[in-house]
Formats: C-alpha cells, sequence, structure tokens
C-alpha cells in the first residue's frame, strides 16, 4: 500500500506531506476520498479554531472549514501535487475567511469569539470568577485590537503550532518577515500588560 502521507516529528503537529508519486497512482475516487478524510481528521479542529478566530462566526468558520478541505480534495482530483499540505490548507482557509469578511465589510473587525478561549475556571463560576474571566477577556480584546491584522494573523497561527516557515508560506511572505510580526506583537502585548 502507498504511503500518501505522512506527519514529521518537527514539531507537535508536524509537517504534512502529500507524496505526489503515490497520489498519482491512486486508481480511484474512493481512496483519494478516504486519504483527504484522514487529512481532515487531522486538521479539521486547528483549521476551524483558526477560520474561527479570524472571523468570529462558528457557523461560517464550519462552512469554511468544509470549503477548505473541498478545495483540497478538487486541486487532488486534477493532479496537482503539493509538499507540506498544511501551510497549503492554512492558505486556502485565510484566503477564504480573509474574502468573507470583505464580503461582510469587517475586514478589520475583531469579534469576542475571535479571540483565544481564556480557561474557565469551572462549569458554574461564581460571580467573581465571571467577573475576573470578563475583565481577562476586554483586555485580551483591547491588546489584540492594537495589533496590525498581519500580526494577529502570524500570532493565531503560531498558536495552532505552525513554524515560522509555514506562516511565511500561508500568508505569502518571508520568514524574516513572520518574525518581525511576531516580535513586535509580543513586544506590544507585554507592553500593554506592564501599563495595566
Amino acid at each position: 500500500m502507498a504511503k500518501f502521507w505522512s506527519v514529521s516529528a518537527d514539531s507537535e503537529m508536524g509537517e504534512l506531506w502529500l507524496d505526489g508519486r503515490a497520489l498519482r497512482d491512486i486508481q480511484g475516487a474512493s481512496r483519494l476520498e478516504q486519504k483527504v478524510a484522514e487529512v481532515f481528521e487531522l486538521l479539521r479542529d486547528p483549521i476551524y479554531r483558526y477560520v474561527c478566530r479570524l472571523i468570529g462566526k462558528r457557523a461560517e468558520a464550519e462552512d469554511l472549514t468544509q470549503e477548505t478541505f473541498l478545495r483540497l480534495y478538487d486541486s487532488l482530483k486534477k493532479g496537482h501535487t503539493m509538499g507540506n499540505a498544511r501551510p497549503w490548507l492554512y492558505r486556502v482557509a485565510h484566503n477564504l475567511a480573509i474574502d468573507w469578511l470583505r464580503q461582510q465589510g469587517r475586514l478589520e473587525q475583531i469579534e469576542e469569539e475571535a479571540l483565544p478561549m481564556v480557561a474557565v475556571i469551572d462549569a458554574a463560576p461564581n460571580a467573581e470568577q465571571r467577573l475576573l474571566v470578563g475583565e481577562r477577556r476586554k483586555r485580551l480584546r483591547a491588546v489584540l485590537s492594537r495589533l496590525s491584522p498581519q500580526q494577529r494573523h502570524c500570532m493565531f497561527l503560531r498558536a495552532e503550532g505552525l513554524s515560522y516557515r509555514e506562516i511565511g508560506e500561508v500568508l505569502g511572505i518571508g520568514v524574516s518577515s513572520v518574525a518581525t510580526f511576531l516580535g513586535r506583537a509580543i513586544k506590544r502585548i507585554a507592553e500593554d500588560v506592564n501599563e495595566q
């Protein structure tokens, strides 16, 4: 049986390589569907979280996540090959999310649901705990609103475990630019936290 993808140990998630030669050997659409389904199971949740952070709408994020994997299937079905599928999928998801935001006239807007999750202390927090969690979300929203869109995108992708190289591939920028955006974002967050 041909090996269609592999996960390397370079990072927590690793790189997801789709072997072009093996993909060309696929005899039927059902095998391709099976392999895309395996990739879907591996990357569905991280892609969904990233899209949800960008657009702040859960149902729409689910739709865009599904569309991302449909585009992977269509691309592979047409015979296109790729190296590491993970940044390719994030780039497609990123572009779909940006297009959706542009259509909604909300390209620069950050929704509360788009913020990284703040840990919930327990299932039924008391009033003081709810107040503290609400205050953390408010401060985090304020800090993130002061970052540039590029800095936010780099932060969200890094939070999903992508390497600097993969983030650069997703956003279409160089590794040095990724490092600069992340460095500036971290500096800005540190400055804002120390002011409070």
